[in-house]
């Protein structure tokens, strides 16, 4: 059984030959240590999922500067949000056609080619219905705005869908195998918002996302999620990435009420397992998401959130090669 093989069959709630291992997004410092190229870091790894999906040069989205929707980042980190009329909104709304930036010909054509046959291919991008939205408004002025100018709110929830729809429509045009919509909806001990207005605001654009992709999307959200799952489910989502362990959220308890809903990816930690040295405290982590993600099939080893600067590249290699090395099927060590 090939890496596309073993995730293919992970998506259909079944036990493929052994766990397939997954990483979203791996930050540059991380890519560096691992030999500076996003594919040779996945291949180190041991990663059974490959990106196609490019950041383009004209997009300043976590770069420095003011992006496309309003978004103000200082040498790559998220500072504030310009959206406070709508005429700031006019201004921050880029055609859906720029999302054909992100799948430059020649670039997909040589991904395709080379890992195409034996890897399960993926899109990811960080920040749509919600997170988008919030971000390009500043956070204080989103939620001031969500009771002071709750029209404004709503057209930038549409813009924000809007763009996220026309990237998962290139996604599926380029023939990916699933795609990661990342959308930060939490913190460690609730919703950012009540799932009442989650359901009003939020669920019918993820429905609109969900209806126009013809290949499972998993959702990502930090935090603590477990009130907002049943509406993920209800939106049509195949996945749910990140599961925090430390927000709160039992992996196996989270396999017994949804694992037949939804493919499990991550929780895995990344604020303390992955920054430290004790290499048995690695391999220990590894061992509880197994056998509490594992059994049945319908999960993908994942750390919690990324791979990033801090982390101890040493302790990644260890997680994922005892991943791999024990992930094998029926799970029962």
């Amino acid at each position: 059984m090939n890496s596309r093989e073993r995730v293919m069959v992970a998506f259909e709630h079944q036990e493929p030959d052994c766990v397939p291992l997954f990483e979203a997004w791996i930050e540059s410092e991380i890519v560096k240590a691992l030999g500076g190229d996003t594919y040779i870091a996945r291949e180190k790894l041991g990663l059974d999922c490959m990106p196609l999906g490019f950041h383009p040069k004209n997009s300043k989205a976590y770069g420095d500067g003011i992006d496309e929707w309003g978004r103000v980042f200082q040498r790559g980190q998220y500072h504030s949000g310009l959206i406070k009329s709508e005429e700031d909104l006019e201004k921050y709304s880029v055609p859906t056609s720029h999302a054909q930036d992100w799948f430059p010909d020649e670039k997909i054509k040589q991904t395709r080619l080379k890992y195409a046959k034996d890897f399960a291919l993926f899109f990811s991008w960080h920040d749509c219905t919600l997170g988008l939205s919030y971000l390009s408004m500043g956070m204080e002025n989103f939620f001031l705005s969500l009771y002071e100018q709750p029209e404004l709110v709503e057209a930038v929830i549409e813009r924000s869908t809007e763009w996220t729809i026309s990237l998962v429509e290139q996604a599926n045009q380029n023939e990916v195998d699933f795609i990661i919509l990342g959308d930060d909806v939490a913190d460690n001990s609730r919703p950012l918002i009540s799932p009442k207005l989650f359901r009003k605001l939020i669920l019918p654009e993820y429905k609109k996302i969900v209806n126009v992709s013809e290949v499972p999307i998993i959702w990502h959200s930090d935090g603590h999620v477990t009130p907002l799952l049943s509406m993920i489910i209800e939106a049509g989502f195949a996945g749910v990435h990140s599961l925090e362990s430390k927000a709160n959220i039992d992996l196996a308890d989270i396999k017994s009420q949804y694992g037949d809903k939804l493919v499990l990816a991550g929780n895995l930690d990344t604020t303390e397992i992955l920054c430290q040295s004790d290499l048995e405290v690695v391999r220990r982590d590894v061992e509880r998401s197994l056998k509490q993600g594992a059994p049945g099939g319908g999960y993908l080893f994942s750390s919690s959130n990324s791979l990033f600067e801090g982390h101890n590249v040493q302790a990644i290699l260890e997680a994922y090669h005892y991943a791999k090395k024990i992930g094998g099927y029926p799970i029962n060590f």
